[in-house]
């Protein structure tokens, strides 16, 4: 599988603006034979709490429309991410992850478990309840969003089935070790492949960095983008599964155990 990792200096709350920059991108993509190309964290208008502002209906989504056209024009899957309004009475959109194959067709999509509560993101988006792994050209993914990989629990579960696990964010410069090493540590415990894309640039405040990077089963970075706009190219093969078939630490879980103490209290 060969993914691009489209690291996008999206306009601020500006979605039109931000796919204008995404375009170029997944032509440059398309034209290295990626299957897929993976956008940030809410990947055209930034992590914004101004919903009213950047929040789609969830069935009348421009976003999605878009996306599907840009999938289908350059025959390429597209991963991304948006807000949703709920249209059920809350005050309260979600923050999601969708992926588009290159026919146009939404194959998966996961709204993020752990809104980030030390930046206020938890006040205006509510919580998914759903651990969502996709099928893609023979394998499974699993789908994260940011603050949710602080969590190893998730990605444990998940790779019950999925030996790849994409990540879009929104990740601060002034945190990118934390980013780095938790790819990193990721991918070792649950001995997948982790592919995790940031945003590069300011905007709100933040200064982001970038650091978007595919890293292996065993912890070694494929290729790692910093400081600019673009896209990075990067191939993954079978090893995560042969590895876990040699080594498998997932063999050894005590799962019981560990979850007869999260039940105590």
């Amino acid at each position: 599988m060969r993914v691009a990792l489209g690291q996008l200096d999206m306009v601020w709350e500006d979605r039109d603006a931000s796919i204008q920059r995404a375009e170029p991108l997944i032509a440059e993509a398309a034209s290295a034979d990626a299957d897929i190309i993976i956008f940030p964290e809410m990947s055209f208008t930034g992590v914004s709490l101004n919903i009213e502002k950047v929040a789609e209906p969830l069935e009348q989504s421009s976003t999605i429309s878009q996306m599907k056209s840009l999938a289908t024009r350059y025959q390429i899957a597209i991963g991304f991410g948006w807000a949703a309004s709920s249209g059920q009475g809350s005050d309260l959109a979600t923050n999601r992850f969708t992926i588009i194959d290159n026919t146009g067709t939404k194959i998966g999509e996961y709204t993020k478990l752990h809104p980030f509560t030390y930046g206020g993101e938890s006040e205006c988006y509510a919580k998914g309840d759903e651990i969502v792994t996709v099928p893609f050209l023979g394998r499974k993914i699993g789908l994260f969003i940011c603050y949710d990989l602080r969590f190893p629990e998730i990605f444990h579960i998940a790779a019950r089935e999925a030996d790849i696990m994409f990540v879009i964010a929104n990740w601060p410069e002034i945190r990118r070790e934390h980013w780095q090493t938790l790819l990193r540590a990721r991918a070792i415990e649950t001995q997948s492949y982790v592919v995790g894309v940031n945003c590069v640039g300011s905007r709100d405040g933040s200064a982001y960095s970038g650091d978007s990077m595919a890293v292996d089963s065993i912890g070694n970075i494929l290729g790692v983008l910093s400081g600019k706009e673009g896209i990075l190219i990067c191939d993954l093969d079978d090893r995560a599964w042969n590895l876990r078939k040699k080594f498998s630490t997932a063999r050894d879980r005590r799962e019981k155990l560990y979850s007869s103490y999260f039940g105590m209290g």
